[in-house]
């Protein structure tokens, strides 16, 4: 609810919600009187303090919202407001470049924070650096969307070469490029990540190597958000049936090429 201007406004309101319009039955609910409610409402009377605690113990008011106008009226939503609140974990949204430059370290006080975005402590790990990350291009689709939400992990170096084999994450540079990808881990064999991407176009989306001196910070992605409710087989499978038809056409082609030779 927006803020209301005054103590009357507030109290009209009131009237509205609990008394059905009628003062006189708000005036009862309050152990007060019609002609009292009607001088806070137009005439800009202030209730006394024993006016405003009977209003807030008899309806149940917020005593935040009745003197401020601010947050809900019921001090019950405004308790679950605040319940709510202490039990998410605001995870900072941050832009991918930001991924490049300075997440590796410990003071992240030089990252762009655009927003928040509020997650349920029992969707995080504890006493973890965690940061919301946008998506961006076509390399992962059709697992990760263009303009999709991670919800990244911040992993500690010594976690690196327990990375999980062939599980998304977000890889960032000592050179300062930041990547969404695949992971393929054999740090512990060979010393290099490949990166790949789930894009079926390897030729605009090849894989690469890292080698662990290369790398500036790991991410691990928890979570992925979107509003995008793309048809995957119009876009992507629709690429295989072409494919299909294409080599059909090819091996009726040779048939015809082995009949006229036989």
């Amino acid at each position: 609810m927006n803020k209301t201007g005054t103590i009357g406004e507030r109290i009209a309101l009131l009237v509205e919600r609990f008394g059905q319009g009628r003062n006189t039955k708000l005036a009862i609910l309050i152990g007060s009187s019609e002609g009292n409610i009607r001088g806070y409402i137009n005439k800009g009377v202030i209730p006394k303090q024993d006016v405003l605690e009977r209003i807030v113990r008899s309806l149940g008011v917020s005593t935040r919202w009745l003197l401020l106008g601010e947050g809900p009226i019921l001090a019950e939503e405004c308790e679950k407001q605040i319940r709510e609140y202490q039990d998410t974990a605001h995870v900072p949204i941050v832009e991918i470049a930001a991924a490049a430059g300075v997440l590796g370290y410990d003071n992240s006080s030089y990252i762009e924070v655009a927003d928040t975005i509020n997650i349920p402590y029992s969707m995080l790990a504890r006493n973890k650096k965690y940061f919301c990350i946008r998506v961006k291009g076509e390399s992962m689709a059709p697992t990760l969307l263009d303009s999709g939400y991670l919800i990244v992990r911040l992993l500690e170096r010594s976690e690196w070469h327990d990375m999980r084999d062939k599980y998304v994450y977000v890889i960032s540079t000592t050179e300062g490029l930041a990547y969404v990808k695949r992971v393929k881990n054999r740090l512990n064999q060979m010393g290099f990540i490949v990166c790949t991407s789930d894009n079926p176009d390897k030729v605009s989306y090849p894989n690469f190597n890292l080698r662990e001196e290369e790398l500036h910070s790991v991410l691990c992605v928890e979570w992925y958000f979107t509003a995008k409710t793309p048809n995957i087989h119009e876009t992507y499978y629709k690429k295989v049936e072409d494919l299909e038809d294409k080599y059909d056409y090819i091996q009726m082609q040779l048939e015809e090429i082995r009949k006229k030779m036989g």
